[in-house]
C-alpha cells in the first residue's frame, strides 16, 4: 500500500462526517417511510446531518487521491461536485421546508456526478494498490447506501466505512515492492 499521513483536520472532519452518517442512519432506519413534500420535525436533523456528512467527508476523499494518480483526483473533483451539490439541495429544502421546484435538476446531475467520482476513483486506488482492495471496491457502495438506501439506513453503513478508512491513512507505509 502507498498511503500517506492524512492531517488532524481531516482525520477530525472524516470522524465527525461519518458519525454524522451514522445518526441518520439510525434515524432513517427506525422511522417509517414518508412521502409528505413538506419538511417537519425530525426530517429537519436527517437533512441537516445528511449535508453535514457530505461536506465533512470531501478532506478524506481529498487525501485518498493524493495518494494515487491524476484519475484519481478526476473522481475527487467529481465526488466533492456531488457532494456539494446535494448538500446544497438539501440544505435549501432544509431551510424552506420542502423542495424547491428547481431541486430535481440538481440532484439528478450531482448524483450522476457523485456516482462517476466514486467509481473513477476507486477505479484509481484499484490500480495503484493505495488502499486494500475490499475497502477499495466497497467506495462506489457509499453513493448506494447513502443516496438509494438511504430510508432503510443506509447511511449507517457509509458513516461505518468513512470510520473504517482512517486506520489505513494515519500512518505512513512504504511504497510497494517492485
Amino acid at each position: 500500500m502507498n498511503t500517506a499521513r492524512i492531517t488532524r483536520p481531516a482525520a477530525a472532519s472524516t470522524v465527525v462526517g461519518g458519525l454524522a452518517f451514522i445518526v441518520l442512519g439510525l434515524m432513517q432506519a427506525v422511522r417509517p417511510q414518508d412521502t409528505n413534500p413538506l419538511v417537519t420535525g425530525e426530517e429537519h436533523i436527517i437533512l441537516a446531518l445528511f449535508a453535514l456528512g457530505l461536506i465533512l467527508v470531501i478532506p478524506l476523499i481529498w487525501t485518498l487521491a493524493a495518494h494515487s494518480t491524476r484519475t484519481a483526483t478526476i473522481g475527487a473533483s467529481l465526488i466533492t461536485t456531488g457532494n456539494a451539490l446535494l448538500a446544497f439541495g438539501a440544505t435549501s429544502s432544509n431551510l424552506n421546508g420542502e423542495d424547491f421546484p428547481w431541486f430535481p435538476a440538481v440532484a439528478l446531475p450531482a448524483n450522476l456526478t457523485l456516482l462517476a467520482g466514486s467509481l473513477t476513483l476507486a477505479a484509481a486506488l484499484w490500480r495503484t494498490k493505495s488502499l486494500p482492495r475490499p475497502h477499495t471496491a466497497a467506495l462506489p457502495l457509499t453513493w448506494l447506501f447513502t443516496i438509494p438506501l438511504s430510508q432503510l439506513g443506509g447511511p449507517l453503513l457509509t458513516g461505518l466505512y468513512y470510520l473504517l478508512l482512517l486506520p489505513h491513512l494515519t500512518h505512513p507505509t512504504s511504497q510497494p515492492r517492485a
